[in-house]
């Protein structure tokens, strides 16, 4: 019984967006089941919409991929296009992803069709629904592009009592789910539980999406990210040199995936590279910085410093834009440290004064920091300024220096 209490609820391949297609498919299934509860009191409307194999057409062989005979049966194949679609969808964009999906669907349908007609002719006017063809062709498409990912599992008896998830920890790799996704319909077919034509369904389903993604260059795709997922696991085991190859080999074919980068970065400082992982933070960020995604520029720059320190240097544009980043995003005490490092950095630049001048003014007006910010004017006033800067620093150095006045009479 111990089985029963862990539940597969996603993998842990990668997800780069929303999976908005899945989330489509997953509520049209289940509006077309509620049309269906709907009708009962007139089936002739269902019949009619439903794919037959005496009469096959595109229109009803495609939705009848949404229409479920039984709540059990829908229950099944949203479960399982919800754990295998996300991490698909999004390696192959909504828009394939969906016309690979309902493509293999439809033929699977057709395949149906052509066993009842071809041993009984009798029942070719009887309804073909659900959505296992369709999902069956998501399992298949899942094999050959993510076969190495592995399956998140939840403890039901963590969940239920304390609310939590707690993963198991043992690895089970997703490709057992697919395993048990082909082998339920053929060992309930032995058990005289099942129709020969749900067999066919989850079978003509998965190999037209293995076929599909064969055609699509999956495969290949598939064992590079491989690479990176292999480099992961090593890396959970503390085997860090062969994660560092793992992870660079996976780069020679994606040398601008800045979360590659981020991690090879990780493993080339545990293994004493600092020049090599400062490459791939800095390339990191710069990706990033250049994609608009200043969040995960800012962290990337952040974790650099505190695993590299000082020695992890920007180049001097990159380096003012995630300063500016950080007071985008509200990190104002990160903003500052970066401002600072700027201005400490590039000191040749004229920049480099206003950088240290908005660290100070942060400090003082944002971070309520009059101290730090008075060190800070001080060390300006010590560079050769212009007469009118020169007098704008002294007057915000003795502004920091009257907020310091009660503190130090506090303390006598």
């Amino acid at each position: 019984m111990g089985f029963f209490q862990w539940l597969p609820i996603a993998t842990d391949a990668r997800l780069s967006a929303r999976p908005w297609a899945t989330l489509a498919l997953v509520l049209a299934n289940l509006l077309a089941f509620a049309v269906v509860l709907g009708t009962r009191g007139d089936p002739g409307i269902l019949y009619a919409a439903a794919f037959k194999a005496a009469h096959p057409t595109v229109p009803t062989a495609v939705g009848s991929l949404f229409v479920h005979a039984s709540l059990f049966a829908l229950a099944a194949n949203l479960f399982f296009l919800s754990v295998f679609g996300p991490p698909l969808e999004t390696r192959l964009g909504p828009a394939r992803y969906l016309i690979a999906v309902l493509a293999c669907g439809w033929l699977a349908q057709l395949a149906q069709a052509a066993v009842i007609l071809a041993r009984t002719p009798e029942l070719a006017a009887i309804p073909i629904a659900g959505a296992d063809g369709a999902v069956s062709a998501v399992m298949g498409l899942f094999l050959v592009r993510l076969p190495f990912a592995r399956l998140r599992i939840l403890s039901l008896p963590a969940f239920f009592r304390h609310g939590a998830i707690r993963p198991a920890r043992l690895a089970i790799p997703a490709a057992a789910g697919a395993v048990v996704w082909f082998a339920w319909p053929l060992a309930a077919r032995l058990a005289g539980n099942s129709s020969e034509t749900l067999v066919v369904a989850r079978l003509s389903g998965g190999f037209f999406g293995l076929a599909a993604g064969l055609a699509m260059g999956m495969l290949r795709q598939g064992r590079i990210e491989g690479s990176l997922a292999l480099g992961a696991r090593h890396e959970e085991r503390g085997d860090w040199s062969a994660a560092l190859d793992e992870t660079e080999r996976y780069l020679l074919s994606h040398p601008d995936d800045p979360e590659a980068l981020r991690r090879a970065a990780r493993l080339h400082r545990v293994t004493h590279q600092d020049a090599r992982a400062t490459a791939c933070f800095q390339k990191a960020i710069r990706l990033w910085l250049r994609r608009g995604a200043m969040r995960q520029a800012c962290d990337a720059y952040q974790e650099m410093r505190q695993l590299l320190g000082a020695h992890a240097t920007m180049p001097p544009a990159e380096q003012l834009r995630v300063a500016r980043g950080f007071e985008e995003l509200g990190r104002l005490g990160e903003a500052s440290r970066a401002y600072e490092a700027y201005g400490r950095e590039h000191a040749a630049r004229h920049s480099a004064t206003l950088a240290l001048l908005r660290s100070a003014d942060i400090e003082r007006r944002a971070l309520n920091n009059p101290g730090r910010a008075r060190y800070i004017y001080e060390e300006l006033l010590k560079r050769d300024l212009p007469a009118d800067l020169a007098d704008m620093v002294r007057e915000r150095k003795q502004v920091a220096e009257r907020a310091l006045d009660p503190l130090a009479c506090g303390t006598v």
